[in-house]
């Protein structure tokens, strides 16, 4: 029986995290794994995510955008990852109520964490027989493996999005505020200005 995991191995040679993807394709060929989908992922200085190369297995789907790994890096690297902290730059959130942020920020964060910034990754989303098969290769080339439940990746994306809904209604009705504040304020000038004028007439 298998067991469906998502993976993320962090490598310092960019090489090596390609001739790892390419020996979890042929594990993969072989039946000793079945790769769902998987990709390189690369981390620039300031904190921006790419995937120079990666492929996508489920239903047929021709790009990584459909997968369970692509949603992760688009979560991972776009304005929820911001909001977390992901990307590298600002942690907003702070006066938010960040649904389970903490078990969001042990998965989803520990893989951003294994995408450091000038760095190369290796994502995947597998059905694993067993974990010593892609843990024998990856070691080979010098790669530690991270693993998760899928399951427990999908809930945390879905906190992780639910949380960014919130935290973007919450700037929304702030902004709100302050254009009314700001309009209270200029209705209020005008009074004056009006009451001045009269008093000196």
């Amino acid at each position: 029986m298998s067991e469906n995991t998502v993976i993320a191995v962090s490598f310092v040679d960019p090489s090596n995290a390609y001739q790892a993807l390419s020996e979890l394709r042929g594990a993969g060929l072989e039946g000793r794994v079945e790769v769902l989908a998987a990709s390189i992922v690369t981390r620039d200085l300031e904190g921006r995510l790419y995937t120079p190369e990666g492929d996508d297995t489920v239903a047929g789907a021709p790009t990584i955008g459909g997968s369970l790994v692509g949603l992760m890096i688009g979560v991972i690297g776009g304005p929820v990852g911001m909001l977390f902290g992901w990307t590298g730059g600002l942690l907003v959130g702070g006066a938010y109520d960040i649904h389970r942020a903490d078990d969001t920020d042990s998965v989803l964060g520990e893989i951003s964490r294994y995408i450091p910034a000038g760095g190369t990754a290796l994502v995947a989303e597998l059905d694993e027989y067993a974990t010593e098969v892609v843990d024998t290769l990856m070691a080979e080339q010098g790669g530690l493996v991270y693993r998760r439940s899928a399951d427990v990746v999908r809930e945390e994306l879905e906190a992780a999005q639910e949380a960014y809904r919130k935290a973007q209604k919450e700037a929304a009705k702030a902004e709100r505020e302050l254009h009314k504040a700001e309009r209270h304020e200029k209705a209020e000038e005008r009074k004056a200005a009006i009451k001045e004028k009269l008093n000196v007439h």
